[in-house]
């Protein structure tokens, strides 16, 4: 773990600048620009959701794979890598929309979609991960194993496939979406508006939400999940949102988009982006806030339950540190990270506190904090 936290301190902290110049009026009632209807759910009729699939499949693989460890079973680093770079066959088929996908031939790897500044810091965590599952012990302060919660943690209390999903959340699916799908994609010269609408319609679909959510929510996944947890907070079922409008921006954004597209309207389609890009940090910071009060309530259950929450919480924070459009400053990022500490199973209450507070007074969330 100090190893994983020594790769974070060295984390360049330059926020990247914003691919896009905003749009300060409503281009549909600027004068020479398309008039369309912009639609309540995202049903488009040529929407291309494979590549999204593909990479969410890939990742969930590697989740089932990291999770033999959680049963006792080993699990072999050097797998956990190939599968990360879509080498030796590893993957299974998938079926998409009636159609098998064959993974492995697909073309597509989760570790070169991964954010340059994270590629190494993943494969430090599949190593650790194959090292750790093969104790054959159970999990305790200073030894790595098994927990009583069927949790494969570190010697210092990483949950270690929650760590890698938090932080391939950031680094691969908020990266494709930001950087790649909305960045890339909008900016090139060279792919006609077909592609364009494609490229925004798989930006929509890692946010792994089906079209008509938030109505339907079966599937949800990742960001899917998290946008309404930020939104509503640990109390479930879901009643009200009293967090940070996840899902209200993120949607209105996708589908405005989506339909300037259509219409030929790139103004608008920019002006959206501009929106949804920047909005990841706020929600990378908003559900490593959410997850400290979800180890708060699970103080009483025991240490490998709070080491699950942090784990996830520092998963998060990893994420956002790995953001190139981030503008926390460099001291307030290492401050928070600072306040996790090198060891989840000493950490007090008042330790989980401070990690909830500093993220707070730094995107002025003190009004809604015991709610997110």
């Amino acid at each position: 773990m100090k190893y994983i936290f020594n790769r974070l301190s060295g984390l360049g902290m330059t926020a990247g600048l914003l691919f896009f110049t905003a749009c300060k009026k409503d281009n549909n009632t600027n004068p020479g620009t398309p008039t369309y209807t912009i639609p309540d759910t995202y049903q488009f009729a040529n929407a291309d959701s494979l590549t999204a699939k593909t990479y969410l499949s890939m990742i969930g693989q590697m989740e089932a794979a990291i999770n033999n460890g959680n049963n006792g079973n080993a699990v072999s680093s050097t797998q956990l890598n190939l599968m990360y770079a879509n080498t030796g066959g590893y993957f299974r088929d998938t079926t998409f929309s009636g159609s098998i996908i064959n993974l492995n031939s697909s073309g597509l790897q989760l570790k070169n979609s991964t954010l340059s500044t994270g590629q190494l810091l993943i494969q430090t965590i599949l190593d650790s991960i194959g090292v750790d599952s093969q104790t054959g012990l159970p999990a305790s302060n200073g030894v790595a194993g098994v927990s009583d919660r069927k949790t494969l943690l570190s010697a210092n209390g990483i949950y270690w496939r929650q760590y890698f999903t938090k932080t391939m959340m950031g680094a691969v699916i908020g990266h494709l979406i930001t950087d790649v799908f909305l960045g890339d994609s909008l900016n090139s010269a060279t792919i006609g508006m077909t592609a364009k609408q494609h490229a925004w319609d798989n930006a929509f679909y890692l946010w792994c939400v089906p079209g008509n959510f938030p109505a339907n929510r079966t599937g949800v996944k990742y960001w899917g999940s998290y946008t309404s947890q930020i939104d509503s907070g640990i109390a479930k079922p879901v009643v009200t949102m009293t967090g940070i409008n996840a899902n209200t921006t993120l949607l209105n954004a996708f589908l405005k988009g989506r339909a300037a597209l259509a219409n030929n309207d790139s103004t608008t389609a920019v002006a959206q982006a501009n929106i949804i890009i920047p909005f990841f940090e706020t929600m990378e910071a908003a559900a490593a806030l959410h997850e400290t009060n979800e180890a708060k309530g699970n103080l009483p259950n025991g240490a490998a339950a709070v080491c699950g929450n942090l784990s996830e919480s520092f998963g998060f924070w990893t994420a956002l540190g790995l953001n190139p459009h981030k503008k926390i400053s460099t001291a307030d990022y290492q401050a928070v990270l600072a306040l996790y500490g090198t060891n989840f199973y000493t950490i007090t209450p008042a330790g989980i506190q401070a990690i909830q507070d500093k993220i707070s007074s730094i995107y002025g969330w003190d009004a809604v904090k015991s709610n997110l």
